[in-house]
């Protein structure tokens, strides 16, 4: 039973490894988006999302944009956010589009600090 459990163990533990592999591997493919471009889903500019602050669903200032990233200089697909503490950590992470919405001047990540922590970190 001790082999199995450890084997269970080693294949799981190498599954993780890989699956950390491929996200960031995503993460180096992606590029800065030019300024000039679209970001559709909030009808603005990426300069005009440059060094935006970021709120949380309670309303708190959580980090702010630091670059609007994609597949390549004119598709925005997510944001590097630097984050301020505030339980979500003092780094950067990778995070989609489709966990942000714009309210007014204020941009809200739905994620909570747990769901932030499964995403990739900026190289």
């Amino acid at each position: 039973m001790t082999a199995f459990t450890t084997k269970t163990f080693h294949v799981a533990l190498l599954s993780a490894g890989l699956f950390a592999g491929t996200a960031f591997a995503q993460t180096a493919g992606l590029v800065d988006v030019d300024d000039s471009v679209m970001v559709p889903p909030f009808n603005v500019t990426v300069d005009d999302l440059d060094d935006m602050d970021v709120y949380d669903a309670a309303g708190t200032e959580i980090g702010e944009i630091e670059e609007v990233v994609g597949t390549d200089a004119n598709t925005p697909t997510a944001f590097v956010v630097d984050f301020d503490g505030e339980g979500y950590g003092d780094e950067e992470r990778v995070i989609g589009l489709e966990n942000f919405a714009m309210d007014g001047a204020r941009m809200t990540l739905s994620l909570d600090a747990a769901g932030v922590a499964t995403m990739p970190m900026d190289d």
